[in-house]
């Protein structure tokens, strides 16, 4: 397929454009800076330089693609406010009116799992629990996800909502506020850390998009998680341990908010266990690191070895 992603440039967009290439695909990214261009080249991509709030610039990036992977969405809590809704919300807008007119195999929207659903502290629940945003911007986030249910019902955009929880690797959210801080000896629990966690490697998330892609499950919402979730305790001494730091403190809730936002921390606070029963049964993805432990070792690795 011919395939258009924005955000082609962030965390994830480079990993999934690189599995793309490497399962025959043909791909045209939408990148916001210059920056940006030759590490998309480097993984086979063509780069277009544009914002994803241009319609012009999307339509340009829409016009001949097979299938769209919307992931020009900033994660919960980052950045301003104001420009992360603007973001958010004119987008989607101008990638969905770009779409309106055209016949796509598939669509991917990449929202988030955080925050998303209304539970018991500490439940297990999948897809089919109840809908309740429980922070600004996850109730901004959700409204997105519905604009681009609308469109599937309205006119038959083939789209499928994707939400993964924390996704780990080397860059996005997990390399500041996790690797980085534990490097630097200023890592802590939030609270006393008995909530759940929900994690899955950043290789495993582009690959549930890639097959989503791929396979068009129209009307769809998946939960891309791996097979355990742990308590942030547990999950902080295993990586200390990995990292060569000892046990790290704890801190308020109030002081943790200050530093990586509201949002951010409420939602990491939400204590939920996520099930991936429904993804591996309609789609047949696994991941390729079942838990943390699978997984977090090689991008510790990688990280040191890379300071």
């Amino acid at each position: 397929m011919h395939v258009f992603v924005t955000g082609a440039g962030g965390f994830i967009g480079v990993e999934l454009v690189r599995q793309l290439r490497a399962h025959g695909h043909e791909v045209l990214g939408l990148v916001r800076t210059p920056a940006k261009v030759d590490a998309l080249r480097s993984v086979g991509a063509t780069p277009l330089v544009g914002d994803v709030r241009d319609s012009a610039i999307v339509k340009r990036g829409v016009t001949g693609a097979d299938a769209v992977a919307h992931l020009a969405l900033p994660r919960a809590g980052e950045g301003n406010p104001r420009i992360v809704r603007e973001t958010y919300t004119r987008g989607t807008e101008a990638v969905l009116e770009a779409c309106r007119d055209r016949t796509l195999h598939s669509f991917v929207l990449a929202s988030g799992a955080l925050g998303m659903y209304r539970h018991p502290p500490g439940a297990w629940i999948d897809e089919s629990g109840p809908e309740e945003p429980s922070t600004p911007s996850t109730r901004d986030r959700h409204e997105v996800d519905e604009a681009v249910r609308e469109a599937q019902r309205d006119w038959g955009l083939p789209a499928t909502v994707l939400r993964p929880p924390i996704v780990y690797g080397l860059g996005g959210a997990f390399q500041p506020f996790f690797l980085d801080l534990m490097r630097r000896g200023m890592y802590r629990v939030v609270g006393d850390g008995s909530y759940f966690l929900n994690f899955v490697h950043i290789e495993d998330c582009a690959a549930a998009y890639r097959i989503a892609l791929e396979r068009a499950a129209v009307g769809e919402t998946f939960l891309i998680v791996d097979d355990e979730p742990v308590t942030m305790r547990a999950f902080s001494d295993a990586l200390a341990q990995l990292m060569g730091r000892r046990r790290p403190g704890w801190a308020p809730p109030l002081l943790a908010k200050f530093v990586a936002g509201r949002d951010s921390v409420n939602a990491m606070m939400d204590s939920v266990r996520l099930r991936n029963t429904k993804i591996k049964s309609r789609l047949g993805w696994a991941p390729r690191y079942p838990t943390y432990r699978d997984g977090l070792p090689s991008v510790v690795s990688a990280y040191l070895k890379s300071q």
